[in-house]
């Protein structure tokens, strides 16, 4: 996921001269056709019966198995533009919604581990904000678990945020705060990007600097379990402080027990519609098989195979 976010950081980029543009549904089609090819188990499905107004959502995750529960992530994707604001923000949402994040919070909800989060499209050219990095100060630096600088940190650089991703309900508090500020400043990247991480980190944090001598996960968490990592991680990252707060995951995902009963065990018909299907473009053949968003991917865990005896 750092790969495929270093080339859309690199799309971005070129987007930015005269003639080029890469508008967020080409980026995401991109993305999930390059993950589909690259990671075993994971499955987009594509509709063209589908209202992404009605749901605020440009894709779903469904992560997880039949035994273990499912997790529903609903992601809507923004794209920085030349003046450095992510100013497609102010969409307006469906029906009585005022904006498009409202209908996107409206559709999830964290204690059925259904979650909203946005992931923003960056790239720019080096020294665009501070001379000899891509970096953008005065944001926060949150993808370093060890604590450091984004100067020192060796876990991530700065084009990782090429996907950055961040929970809703932080967007829809950052975007709030000040109606009154033009728009440059209530959507300019610093901003959003202090309470996000590359969106490689929703599927757990890189481990914790071993001379720090601390333990990643909390006790009650089976580090094993890939589920439960991404839930306990996604819980953190909605309910406790974003991204500042998760990089201290192991204390808050202790504060914040998972609850596997929340996941969802049967699964919307459209859902187990695409399971039956090939992957690729679906087309729903009832109201009820209608997708809430223009894509769907599932992330199915295989089942484990039985010991053999000896």
């Amino acid at each position: 996921m750092d790969t495929a976010a270093i080339d859309t950081w690199g799309r971005i980029e070129f987007g930015r001269r005269p003639g080029r543009r890469f508008d967020e549904a080409s980026v995401t089609d991109n993305l999930l056709f390059t993950l589909q090819n690259q990671v075993p188990g994971l499955l987009t499905y594509q509709s063209n019966q589908v209202q992404e107004r009605d749901s605020g959502a440009d894709w779903e995750w469904w992560i997880g198995d039949d035994q273990a529960g499912w997790i529903c992530l609903r992601i809507q994707a923004k794209r920085v533009y030349e003046d450095n604001t992510y100013r497609m923000l102010k969409h307006p949402g469906a029906g009585e919604d005022a904006f498009q994040y409202d209908t996107l919070i409206k559709g999830c909800n964290p204690d059925q581990a259904r979650y909203a989060f946005h992931v923003f499209y960056n790239g720019w050219p080096e020294g665009t904000f501070e001379e000899g990095t891509y970096w953008a100060p005065p944001a926060q630096w949150n993808a370093c678990p060890g604590l450091s600088s984004y100067k020192d940190c060796k876990h991530a650089e700065p084009r990782h945020y090429g996907c950055a991703i961040i929970s809703t309900l932080d967007v829809k508090k950052l975007s709030e705060s000040d109606t009154t500020a033009p728009a440059a400043a209530r959507f300019r990247v610093q901003r959003y990007l202090s309470a996000a991480v590359p969106w490689s980190y929703a599927f757990g944090f890189p481990p914790w600097d071993p001379k720090r001598e601390e333990e990643r996960w909390h006790p009650r968490l089976d580090r094993g379990d890939w589920v439960d990592r991404i839930h306990g991680t996604l819980d953190v990252l909605t309910r406790r402080g974003g991204a500042p707060g998760a990089r201290d995951a192991s204390g808050h995902l202790g504060e914040i027990p998972i609850d596997r009963d929340q996941r969802t065990f049967e699964l919307p018909p459209y859902v187990e519609a695409m399971r039956r299907s090939s992957p690729g473009r679906f087309e729903p053949t009832s109201e009820d098989e209608a997708p809430a968003a223009p894509q769907t991917v599932i992330v199915e865990r295989k089942p484990k195979r039985p010991r053999k005896r000896k």
